[in-house]
C-alpha cells in the first residue's frame, strides 16, 4: 500500500510541475487514502497540502480550504495540536475569499478545542468571546459543532459537572473524522477533570485581625491522583508577604504567609494553578475572601523620668510618651492627670486629648505641675480609649514618685 501511495505521490508532483493541476489533484487524493490505510498519517498530511497547493494555484480556494481542513485533522490523530492550528488559520484564510462564514466560525470552533486541549483555557475562551459569541450568523445554532464547543467552555466558566453529561450525549451525536473525534475525545476528559477538581484556601486561624500573621494553604481535595505542577501567587497589596510559598512533597499543598495590614473583606487570589492527572494538564483559578477583624491596640504610657524631685513653688513638666505597640488603632484618647492635694496644674488642664493613635506609633503628653509646699507624693495618670470595635478601654499609669523640699 505504501508503494501505491509513493507512486501517486510521485505522478502527482510530476504533473503538478507540468501545469496538469486536475491530474495532480486525482494522484495527491489517491496518495492520501493510500497513506492512510498504510498508517502513514505524516505522508497523508503532506498530500493533503499537495492538494491545497493545486487548488491554490487554480484560485479553487474553497477546495483548497477542504484540502487544508484534512490536513488538520489528520495531525490530530497524533494530537499535534499547534499544527493543526497552523492549518485551521489557512483554512480560514481560504475560506474568507469566498465568504464562507458559518464554515469559519466552525473552524474557529475547532481552534478553540485545540487551544483546550493543551490547557490553554484561557485562550480558548477568548476565541470563543471574540469570534463565537459575538456573531450573528443565522444558522449558527444548527451546528453541532460549534454547539457542542459552546457547550464546553459554559462548562468551563461556572465549572459544572452537572454538564458532563450532555456533552457524553452531544459528543456520541457527531459525526466527524478520527482525527477530530479525538480531540473531541481529549478535550471532553480535561474538561471532566477540570470540573470535578476541588481544590481548597483555607487558613490557619478562625480570627483574623489586622497585623497578624497568618499561614494560607492550597490544598488539593479530590481527585487523589492531582499534582499541582505550577502556581502564581496573587492577593491584595494591603497584604504583605511574609513567608514565600513552599510546595510539599506530595505536590497536593502549597503553604505561605501573609500580614493583612488593615481590617476589611480582603482577597487572596485569584491565585493560578497548573494541574495534571495523568496525561491531562489544565489550568484552575481559585479565590477566598476572608473577614480581617480591627487589630487590637497595646498602650503603654511611659514617663520619661522614673521620678521628680524639685523644690517649692518651682513648675516642673512632667512628659508621658504614649506609645502604641500593638496592631490596632485606637480612636477618643483622654489622658487625666491624677494629682495629690499638695499638687495643682500650673499651665493648662489635667486632661489632654488626642484624636487617634495608629500602631507603632507615639504621642509625647506634657503637663506642668508645682508643689505649693513640702511634699512626698506620687503623681498618676489614667488613659481613656476606644477600639476599631467600639470597645472602651481604661488604663493606668503606675504611679511616678514626688518629691518637693525647700
Amino acid at each position: 500500500m505504501s508503494e501505491k501511495a509513493l507512486k501517486s505521490y510521485q505522478k502527482g508532483e510530476k504533473h503538478l510541475a507540468s501545469g496538469k493541476y486536475k491530474k495532480a489533484v486525482s494522484e495527491f487524493g489517491k496518495a492520501v487514502e493510500f497513506f492512510i490505510n498504510a498508517n502513514e498519517i505524516k505522508r497523508a498530511e503532506r498530500c493533503s497540502l499537495k492538494l491545497c497547493e493545486c487548488f491554490i494555484i487554480e484560485k479553487k480556494y474553497y477546495d483548497a480550504a477542504k484540502a487544508a481542513f484534512r490536513a488538520a485533522e489528520l495531525i490530530l490523530r497524533h494530537k499535534q495540536y499547534r499544527n493543526a492550528i497552523k492549518h485551521y488559520q489557512s483554512v480560514i484564510d481560504f475560506y474568507e475569499k469566498v465568504d464562507a462564514g458559518l464554515e469559519i466560525l466552525e473552524v474557529y470552533s475547532l481552534i478553540i478545542l485545540c487551544n483546550l486541549a493543551q490547557g490553554k483555557f484561557d485562550e480558548g475562551i477568548a476565541l470563543m468571546k471574540n469570534k463565537i459569541a459575538k456573531s450573528k450568523f443565522p444558522r449558527i445554532k444548527k451546528n453541532k459543532i460549534i454547539q457542542f464547543v459552546i457547550l464546553i467552555i459554559n462548562t468551563i466558566l461556572k465549572k459544572n459537572v452537572d454538564n458532563l453529561e450532555e456533552i457524553e450525549y452531544q459528543l456520541s451525536k457527531l459525526k466527524v473524522e478520527q482525527g477530530i473525534i479525538t480531540l473531541f475525545k481529549t478535550v471532553q476528559q480535561i474538561v471532566k477533570e477540570y470540573a470535578e477538581t476541588i481544590v481548597a484556601i483555607m487558613t490557619d486561624k478562625k480570627e483574623i485581625r489586622a497585623g497578624d500573621v497568618i499561614q494560607v494553604s492550597i490544598s488539593v481535595k479530590r481527585p487523589p491522583e492531582l499534582e499541582i505542577i505550577d502556581s502564581q501567587l496573587v492577593f491584595d497589596r494591603i497584604f504583605d508577604l511574609v513567608e514565600k510559598k513552599q510546595v510539599l512533597a506530595d505536590n497536593r499543598t502549597i503553604n505561605f504567609k501573609v500580614r493583612p495590614r488593615i481590617q476589611g473583606k480582603l482577597q487572596i487570589g485569584p491565585i493560578s494553578l497548573v494541574c495534571q492527572v495523568n496525561e491531562f494538564r489544565f489550568p484552575l483559578k481559585i479565590q477566598k475572601t476572608i473577614e480581617i477583624l480591627p487589630g487590637k491596640p497595646e498602650l503603654l504610657i511611659e514617663p520619661e523620668l522614673a521620678e521628680i524631685s524639685t523644690s517649692i513653688g518651682e513648675p516642673v513638666a512632667i512628659a508621658l510618651n504614649l506609645k502604641n505597640l500593638g496592631k490596632g488603632e485606637c480612636m477618643n484618647l483622654r489622658l487625666q492627670l491624677d494629682l495629690s492635694e499638695e499638687l495643682e496644674i500650673s499651665e493648662g488642664g489635667l486632661e489632654k486629648k488626642l484624636h487617634s493613635l495608629g500602631p507603632h506609633e507615639e504621642f509625647l503628653f506634657t503637663f506642668r505641675i508645682v508643689a505649693n509646699e513640702k511634699v512626698d507624693t506620687t503623681v498618676s495618670a489614667t488613659l481613656t480609649y476606644e477600639d476599631l470595635e467600639g470597645n472602651q478601654h481604661t488604663m493606668a499609669m503606675e504611679p511616678i514618685p514626688f518629691t518637693a523640699s525647700s
